[in-house]
C-alpha cells in the first residue's frame, strides 16, 4: 500500500506532525513549530557541511523545485493557519527521509507533553503559560521524557496527566 502524504513515509515523522496537529491551543501549537524550525535549521546546517566535506554536487533538481513550488500553493491544510506551522512543516517537506527520522525521533515526546498541557489547558478553559511550555519543553530535550513527565505532572497534578495522556495516546494511536 502506497502512502498518501509525503510525510507517511518516516513513521516518527508522521506522529510528530499528529501530535503538533492535535495539540489544542494554537499558542502551544506555534512554540512547537518554533522549536521545529530550530531543530530544522540546525540539522540542514549540519547536513550542508557534511555535504561540503564530502564534495558532493548539492542541488534540488526539477522534481525537488517543482515539490517545493507546490507545497506553498494550495494554503488549504491544517497547518497552512500558522505561519510557525507552515513554515515548520515546510522545512521538514524539503528534508532529506533521515532528517524527518532525527527530527521526528528528537521531538517526538516534547511534542507529546505539549499536546498533554494543550489538552488539560484546553478542557480546564486556561490559557497556557509561556513558561509552562518552556519548562516542559527544554526539560524534555535536556534531559528526558521521564524528567519532563514529572515537570508536566507538577504543573496540572497526576490524575490530569495520566488521563489525558492515555486519552491522547490512544487517540493517536500509539499506546503507553
Amino acid at each position: 500500500m502506497m502512502n498518501r502524504r509525503w510525510y507517511d513515509n518516516e513513521p516518527a515523522c508522521t506522529r510528530l506532525l499528529e501530535q503538533l496537529k492535535g495539540t489544542q491551543h494554537p499558542e502551544i501549537r506555534d512554540f512547537a513549530a518554533r522549536i521545529m524550525i530550530h531543530f530544522c535549521e540546525r540539522l540542514r546546517k549540519e547536513l550542508a557541511n557534511k555535504d561540503k566535506l564530502s564534495s558532493r554536487v548539492n542541488s534540488l533538481g526539477v522534481e525537488g523545485l517543482t515539490s517545493l513550488y507546490r507545497f506553498g500553493s494550495q494554503k488549504m491544510r491544517w497547518y497552512d493557519e500558522s505561519p510557525d506551522v507552515h513554515k515548520a512543516i515546510g522545512y521538514l517537506y524539503t528534508m532529506p527521509m533521515e532528517g524527518l527520522s532525527v527530527i521526528g525521533f528528537k521531538l517526538g515526546d516534547t511534542f507529546g507533553l505539549l499536546q498533554v498541557y494543550s489538552a488539560v489547558c484546553y478542557q480546564l478553559g486556561q490559557a497556557p503559560a509561556q513558561a509552562e511550555m518552556t519548562k516542559i519543553a527544554l526539560t524534555a530535550l535536556e534531559s528526558g521524557r521521564e524528567d519532563a513527565e514529572e515537570a508536566l505532572i507538577s504543573i496540572v497534578g497526576k490524575e490530569l496527566y495520566e488521563a489525558f495522556s492515555k486519552h491522547i495516546a490512544r487517540k493517536n494511536n500509539y499506546g503507553k
